[in-house]
C-alpha cells in the first residue's frame, strides 16, 4: 500500500511538472570561457517598448534578470560590463483548432465504443477555433569586449489570460536563467 501510494504521488508530480506553459531554446551559444565575465548590465533592445507593453511587466523582468544574475555571484556594473543582457518581447495573436468531443466518448452511447461516434455517424464530434496570444521573451548574452552576442536562449509560452502574462514572463525568466546556469557549469 505504500509503494502504490508513493508511486502515485511520484506520478502526479511528475505530470505537474511536465505540463508548464513555457518551453525554452538555446539559439546559439559560443561562450568559451565563463570566467572571463565578472560584471553585467540589462537592457531592453527596444528602450521605447515595454515587456508585453505593461511597464509593471517591465519593471519585474529587469528586476527578475538582475536578481538572478546577481544570484550567480555577477556584479552590476552600468558603466563597463563583462556581459550585456538584451532582451525583448514578443505578443503574437494565434489561434488553433480545438477538439471538443472526442470521437470515441463515452458521453453517449454504450461506453468507450459506440459505433454511431465513428466519422460516419450522426455526432461526428465538433471543432472550434480558439483565439490565444504567444508571448515570447528573448535575451541576447552580449560580450562587449568583443561586441557580439555570445548565447541567446528563448523562452515561448501561450497566454489565454491576461494574468498569464506575469506568470509565464517570471516562469520565462527563471527557465532562462536556469538553462544559462547549466551552461556556465559545464
Amino acid at each position: 500500500m505504500k509503494y502504490t501510494c508513493s508511486i502515485f504521488i511520484l506520478l502526479g508530480i511528475f505530470w505537474m511538472s511536465s505540463c508548464s506553459p513555457v518551453r525554452v531554446f538555446l539559439e546559439k551559444n559560443e561562450v568559451a570561457n565563463m570566467e572571463d565575465y565578472k560584471t553585467f548590465y540589462v537592457i531592453n533592445q527596444y528602450y521605447d517598448k515595454d515587456a508585453f507593453d505593461s511597464p509593471v511587466l517591465e519593471d519585474n523582468l529587469q528586476n527578475s534578470l538582475t536578481e538572478g544574475m546577481k544570484s550567480f555571484g555577477f556584479e552590476q556594473n552600468v558603466e563597463q560590463p563583462d556581459l550585456i543582457l538584451r532582451y525583448n518581447t514578443n505578443l503574437t495573436d494565434r489561434q488553433k483548432e480545438v477538439n471538443s468531443m472526442p470521437m470515441m466518448s463515452p458521453i453517449y452511447g454504450w461506453g468507450m465504443y459506440n459505433p454511431w461516434m465513428m466519422p460516419w455517424g450522426p455526432n461526428t464530434g465538433s471543432f472550434r477555433v480558439e483565439n490565444y496570444d504567444m508571448g515570447e521573451l528573448v535575451v541576447d548574452f552580449i560580450d562587449t569586449r568583443q561586441d557580439k552576442v555570445v548565447m541567446r536562449i528563448s523562452a515561448v509560452g501561450e497566454i489565454n489570460k491576461p494574468q498569464q502574462k506575469s506568470k509565464n514572463l517570471k516562469t520565462s525568466v527563471d527557465k532562462i536563467l536556469k538553462t544559462f546556469s547549466k551552461k556556465i557549469t559545464s
